[in-house]
Parts: C-alpha cells; structure tokens; sequence
C-alpha cells in the first residue's frame, strides 16, 4: 500500500482549492473556522496528505501548546477527501499517515472524530492504523441537496412539517436575511440571552465575532417578524459550496406561529439563491424534540464515527 506524505498547506489560496473540490465540506475544516479558532486560543495547522506527489485529502488540526510546546491536537470531521468515493487504499493510507504523526507523543494527545460515516468497517480500519475509540458519540445531522428546484424540496418535507409551513405562511410572517453589523448586534444579544435563561454553554460570542471579522460575505443572519417584531432567528455560515445553520433563537411567540418551520425553509432557500448547493441542519439527536423537528425536513441524513484517541 503506498503510504502517504503529510505537508503542511502552502496559504489560504490553496486551501480553499482544495477544499472546494470536496464533495461534502464540513463547516469545522473551513478557513475561515480555523482562524476563529486561532483567535480565541488555539494554534491551526493545516494538512495536505499526498499519494505520489498528487493531493488525496485535507485536514484542519486545532492545537493547544503550553510554553510553546504541543500537548494536544483536536481534528473535528476530518480528514476530507477530494474524491467523492476515496478508494479503501487511499482511506487508510491518510489514517495511516496521521497516527504516525502522532506516536511516541512527541506532538501529544490526538483527539479525532473522524471524517467517516458510521460502518463497523472503518472501525476496523480506524483499530488497525492504531487509534483508540473514546466511547464519545459522534457527529449526526442531515443535508438538504439545493441543486433541487424549492417545489421539490417542498414536496419533499414532511406532510405535518409542510402543513406547518403552510399555516405560517398563511399567518403572515415575514423573512429577512442580512449581514449588517446591527443584526448581527442583535443575533449576539439574543444568542446570550438564550444562553443564560436555558442554562447552557453554547457557541462562545468571542469565537462568533471572530468568525464574522475573517468571512464577514459568508455570515449571515436570518430573521423572522410578526407583526414587524423579530420572534426567530438563526446565524447561517457559507463554505465552499455549502451553507450551515449554526446558531438559532426562538421567542416566546415561535411555537404557536410555526416561526422555526418558517425560518428553517426559507433560510435554505436564501442560501440556495446564493449559490449554494447543499444546506446543513447543524446537526442534532433523533432524541430530542428539535432534532424531531429538523428530521421533518427530509434532508440526507449522514451519521459519523465516534471520537477516537492516539498518542
């Protein structure tokens, strides 16, 4: 099996190449996400795996160095391949060559939820290049294909779920979608707001402002009013080719007017009249009444590999 070479990328220009020519980006191995993340406390290393000279795959590593040295590295939904369907050759060649970059723990603890959908098979791939399964559940969620006409996608939904969208359609709502420094003002109001009155931690404001300062033309926040007052409201992330809803805020009034249904298609439908071609849900647990309601949509449902260690 011909092993593969890891280079570090040479910018961000081809970066972004790379990362266009894969199928199904995951918004966690874009650019700009990195850099956020390097602003709020981490070091970024991105990795360009080859086979004979010609580039196979991409992964994004988060750092954590204390006095400079590597203790931990974190790499979420990744490695992406560039071909669509990667040969079985080529898939354990890339894991192969990222647990030799970390053995004898010169670079620390690697914590890794794979890029991998859930199969026994690459668990075994993943126990025979030498990682360790964490016991931590990996990433589920679903995708709406954009490349579909709206009356398709719609046809597509749910009966309860479109009957839903037609009642709040019905009741008057109006949808709004900006990137203004004054919405997004407002999105981090409410988004802490949330935060505090539900008990959660949820995305850090710091690392969403950071987010917004390195791809200000790719975040956008999406609003819905009744009666000219905000009662939802989502922030939407642009990447390659895909788009993702990535944080969300439902007043008081959202249930009883169906506002989540409202703001959710229409959302995918700005998204779609921006030239994307694929919507994220962001994912979530068949478990839980939210993940219940993104299931409505009848996007394709992908579920990942669990995390896995190697030191």
């Amino acid at each position: 099996m011909t092993q593969c070479v890891i280079r570090l990328a040479r910018g961000r220009d081809e970066w972004d190449a790379l990362f266009e020519r894969v199928s199904a980006p995951a918004i966690v191995q874009a650019w700009a996400y990195g850099e956020a993340k390097a602003a709020t406390g981490w070091c970024v290393e991105r990795l360009v795996f080859e086979r004979g000279g010609v580039p196979v795959a991409i992964c994004q590593v988060l750092v954590k160095r204390v006095l400079g040295v590597a203790v931990a590295a974190r790499i979420n939904r990744g490695p992406l391949f560039l071909a669509a369907q990667p040969s079985e050759t080529a898939v354990r060649a890339v894991y192969g060559a990222l647990r030799r970059r970390w053995r004898f723990g010169r670079r620390g603890l690697l914590v890794l939820a794979p890029g991998l959908a859930d199969s026994d098979v690459h668990r075994a791939w993943l126990r025979a290049a030498g990682f360790r399964a964490r016991g931590t559940a990996g990433w589920c969620s679903a995708v709406l294909d954009l490349r579909l006409a709206a009356d398709v996608l719609r046809r597509q939904l749910a009966p309860t779920w479109r009957t839903q969208l037609n009642g709040a359609e019905r009741g008057g709502l109006h949808f709004e979608i900006s990137d203004t420094p004054e919405s997004f003002a407002w999105m981090l109001a409410r988004h802490q707001e949330n935060m505090r009155d539900k008990g959660f931690a949820g995305t850090p404001v710091a690392f969403l402002e950071a987010l917004r300062r390195h791809a200000p033309a790719d975040f956008f926040v999406c609003q819905v009013l009744a009666d000219a007052r905000p009662v939802a409201g989502m922030i939407v992330f642009r990447f390659a080719r895909s788009a993702e809803y990535f944080v969300g805020w439902f007043g008081p009034e959202a249930r009883q007017r169906k506002a989540g249904n409202f703001l959710m298609w229409n959302a995918a439908l700005a998204m779609q009249a921006r030239g994307c071609e694929r919507f994220d849900l962001g994912g979530y647990s068949s478990s839980d009444g939210y993940g219940r309601f993104k299931q409505g949509l009848r996007g394709s449902e992908y579920r990942l590999l669990e995390e896995w260690v190697a030191f």
